[in-house]
């Protein structure tokens, strides 16, 4: 089970909730929800983020933002197998998460993906800052491609 410690809406029914485990650990969870009379639930449209791929996603923003300004395809790991994902001619950005099947070359996508439109998008980038001021360890997090010790593996 999980305890939510915060949720902010990213629009389309969209929201980021960040979690703790019950070991502790805090998740970010971008996910889309269906609302009911009564209750609001988690659809399988979302994918959970330690706090290290969070903070990855975040020093990605300015290669997403320049990709999607000069109308260009990026196609960039933030660790983990997940990649963001922006299509020329489509400004929305998708975050997927991928896996490489056993004797098969390349790399293969998974359901666990959100894709964001651009009015989502944007709130992601302004929630950015919020989820720094509330959980501190965003701070000192230093992404695994930015150690001396990064091995780029994809397995």
């Amino acid at each position: 089970m999980y305890s939510t410690q915060c949720s902010l809406e990213l629009g389309n029914h969209r929201s980021i909730e960040v979690r703790t485990l019950k070991n502790g650990e805090p998740i970010i969870d971008l996910r889309e929800f269906k609302q009911t009379e009564k209750h609001k639930f988690p659809t399988t449209k979302g994918i959970n983020l330690s706090l290290e791929l969070f903070k990855s996603l975040t020093l990605a923003i300015d290669m997403v933002d320049a990709a999607m300004y000069k109308n260009e395809d990026l196609h960039f790991q933030i660790g983990g197998n997940i990649f963001i994902t922006v299509r020329s001619g489509n400004p929305c950005v998708d975050l997927r998460k991928y896996w490489k099947p056993e004797n098969e070359e390349n790399l293969v996508p998974t359901k666990k993906r959100i894709h964001l439109g651009p009015a989502e998008y944007i709130t992601l980038k302004s929630h950015a800052s919020t989820l720094d001021k509330k959980i501190h360890q965003i701070e000192t997090i230093l992404p695994c491609f930015m150690r001396d010790n990064h091995q780029n593996q994809i397995g």
